[in-house]
């Protein structure tokens, strides 16, 4: 009981002081109709079925997205990413593409999240044979916009892209069950119209 006191007693005191100092904090300018954002970074890729390695495979990672805004603290665009690993047994790559909305809650900081929604595929060859699956993929993130110049931003960020599907084929032929695809992505933006 005496928790409970004690936590609407501080509720009491912080909500009406939160309140003022959003109150007291400058608005932020009009953003561009039309932001763009060239990205780059590592990618952690993660395949789960029942023929898979479960061990993660690390390698470089890049995206692209361009859209607009839709008020002062949500943009929403398409983004087209990429992940590939090449080594001497076999070639590996995810392509992604789909919606993408990033919120910024916060009115003094330029802090984003990002949820998104498409389509993901994740190919895997040796030369001889071709191991692929192509699924439905949910990703979520943050980041934040540091402004270089007017009209300039660079952000880091990082996502988990996670893509659910009905199996992998090798060739034409189904040879799992239901499988999973996660890619963990730290990256560094550069943006415009941000």
């Amino acid at each position: 009981m005496r928790s409970l006191v004690r936590g609407v007693v501080a509720a009491l005191i912080v909500v009406p002081l939160a309140a003022q100092a959003q109150a007291n904090t400058p608005s932020r300018p009009a953003s561009p109709k039309v932001w763009a954002m060239l990205s780059a970074g590592r990618g952690d890729l993660q395949v789960n079925c029942s023929i898979c390695r479960r061990n993660d495979q690390s390698s470089w990672a890049a995206d692209i997205a361009i859209g607009g805004w839709k008020g002062k603290r949500i943009a929403l665009g398409g983004e087209l990413g990429a992940w590939r690993l090449g080594g001497e047994e076999a070639t590996q790559r995810v392509m992604m593409l789909g919606g993408v909305g990033q919120f910024y809650p916060l009115h003094t900081a330029r802090a984003f999240v990002k949820l998104g929604v498409g389509v993901m595929e994740y190919r895997a060859t040796d030369g001889e044979e071709s191991l692929s699956a192509r699924s439905l993929a949910l990703q979520a993130g943050f980041g934040w916009d540091i402004r270089v110049r007017e009209r300039y931003t660079i952000a880091p960020h990082v996502g988990l892209v996670h893509g659910f599907n009905g199996g992998l084929y090798l060739d034409d032929a189904r040879v799992t069950g239901a499988s999973q695809v996660k890619l963990l992505r730290f990256g560094l933006g550069l943006g415009v119209g941000r």
